[in-house]
């Protein structure tokens, strides 16, 4: 299968940190097949999500905007507009064939649309014109799709359920096997829907086709055939919460919201095992999808880009889960192949995950008519363009993270900064500099108000979601 523009396989998960991937490097983790994609893409060393939780940080892919442009600062219910441009539908519109098989978030997994296969229409507005969508892994039982119906019909829809009640009524921190078995997984779901459609495929048209999965995002339920790679290893030990060098500095989020019971060392470790343990199924189900591009001899006319939503703390600075601008709940891995370039290679620039669309579309030969924040990275990714020094952004409830590769700033919502980090001495964050009147901190600030005056005067309302 000859395009004269390449096939696109955009393959997401869901809180995955930077250094989930093996890389070599442990045997505390195991990827060979993302390691094996290594050898042969670009690596962003740095690449941040635009905001650090799933809602927000999906709905800037798609629309190329901050969260404060579009107004989604968490998970709160939204429905991304319909009407609203995005890459999706300029990819489809320009000949390609486009499908989606997982998670998408890009509207409430709330209960207030029970069974998702009727949202379908909803995911064809956005520009997908094959979709098989599951929910997110702690809603997965409430809410029917093709994925829970197989659940329902093989009689575990209500074992998923109370097991999920079950873990989030305790510790957070439970690592019982899924009561599912493997094939009904949800990332085995996954992997085997995506792969069947391009097993299948015949079209003359170049396809783009996004695999999203559910994990390695809690619960902990990891497989016990996966899990069990990891039980005997002693896991890297937690980073130890930050010191604050003026304890005076102002409050933020961070200091007001965690999301969980106190966490003990042990509860650490088995969660960080069984997190190992689904980051390893998912690099299996990736590999199948790249051993099948091999076979049909589709890989080197296929740009393949790998990355995730948000990350994990596992636990870092004794906490769980993400919704803060720390460097492992901040930085994902970004990997990319494309035809024209097969040659790995890392670059040192900070990227954020808002470019990826404009790249994808780039790389289509294509075009974006209608404005948004992105930028392609191809010259970038190719060489053909020299690194220039950038601040990137992201934004939770509506505070923000300024960071231009060695200072990084968290501004509360009144923009005062109350995290800064040296990443060149302190890249583990263990002392927080807020509130000392360093020059990096005051320009950050400023970077920020900045920031915010110029990208105002774009994006859409939530308003504009429920007329659009």
């Amino acid at each position: 299968m000859k395009h004269p523009r390449p096939n696109i396989l955009l393959i997401m998960t869901d809180q995955m940190r930077l250094d989930a991937l093996n890389r070599g490097t442990s045997d505390t983790k195991y990827t060979p097949n993302l390691d094996w994609f290594a050898t042969q893409a670009v690596q962003a060393a740095h690449c941040i999500t635009n905001s650090p939780i799933c809602a927000p940080a999906r709905a800037s892919i798609l629309a190329g905007l901050y969260p404060h442009q579009m107004e989604i600062w968490d998970n709160s219910p939204h429905t991304f507009p319909p009407h609203a441009k995005n890459w999706v539908k300029t990819l489809q519109q320009g000949g390609y064939r486009t499908s989606v098989f997982g998670k998408t978030h890009y509207y409430p997994y709330n209960g207030s649309v029970p069974d998702m296969r009727e949202a379908e229409p909803l995911l064809h507005d956005y520009g997908y014109e094959t979709v098989d969508e599951i929910p997110g892994p702690r809603v997965s039982a409430a809410l029917l799709s093709h994925m829970t119906a197989l659940w329902e019909e093989r009689g575990y829809r209500t074992r998923v359920s109370d097991d999920l009640e079950r873990r989030y009524q305790g510790k957070h921190t439970c690592t019982e096997p899924s009561p599912l078995p493997l094939e009904l997984y949800p990332d085995v779901y996954v992997g085997t829907k995506a792969h069947a459609y391009l097993d299948a495929y015949h079209h003359d048209d170049p396809f783009f086709c996004f695999v999203s999965f559910g994990g390695p995002h809690d619960p902990w339920d990891c497989p016990a055939s996966y899990s069990k790679r990891f039980q005997s290893k002693e896991m890297e030990a937690p980073r130890p919460p930050f010191i604050d060098r003026y304890p005076n500095r102002p409050l933020g989020n961070w200091d007001h919201e965690v999301l969980h019971p106190p966490l003990h060392s042990e509860d650490i470790e088995q969660v960080r095992r069984n997190y190992a343990g689904k980051v390893s199924l998912i690099d299996d189900e990736i590999g199948k999808l790249f051993s099948l591009l091999v076979q049909k001899g589709w890989w080197d006319d296929t740009l393949v880009l790998f990355t995730s939503d948000h990350g994990e703390l596992l636990g870092d600075y004794n906490r769980l889960y993400k919704q803060n601008f720390l460097g492992p709940a901040l930085e994902v891995p970004f990997l990319i192949k494309s035809p024209s370039n097969s040659q790995a290679k890392t670059i040192q620039t900070p990227i954020a995950l808002l470019d990826i669309g404009p790249t994808l579309v780039d790389y289509a030969h294509l075009c974006l008519d209608y404005p948004q924040q992105g930028k392609s990275l191809r010259a970038l990714l190719e060489g053909t363009a020299e690194p220039s020094q950038t601040i990137v952004f992201s934004e939770y409830k509506e505070e923000i993270m300024a960071w231009d590769g060695r200072w990084k700033v968290v501004v509360n919502k009144d923009l005062d900064p109350y995290l800064l980090f040296d990443l060149l001495t302190d890249p583990a964050e263990h002392l927080n500099l807020a509130g000392g009147g360093l020059e990096a901190e005051a320009r950050l600030r400023q970077s920020i108000i900045g920031h915010l005056q110029t990208t105002a005067h774009l994006g859409f309302t939530m308003e504009d979601a429920c007329h659009g």
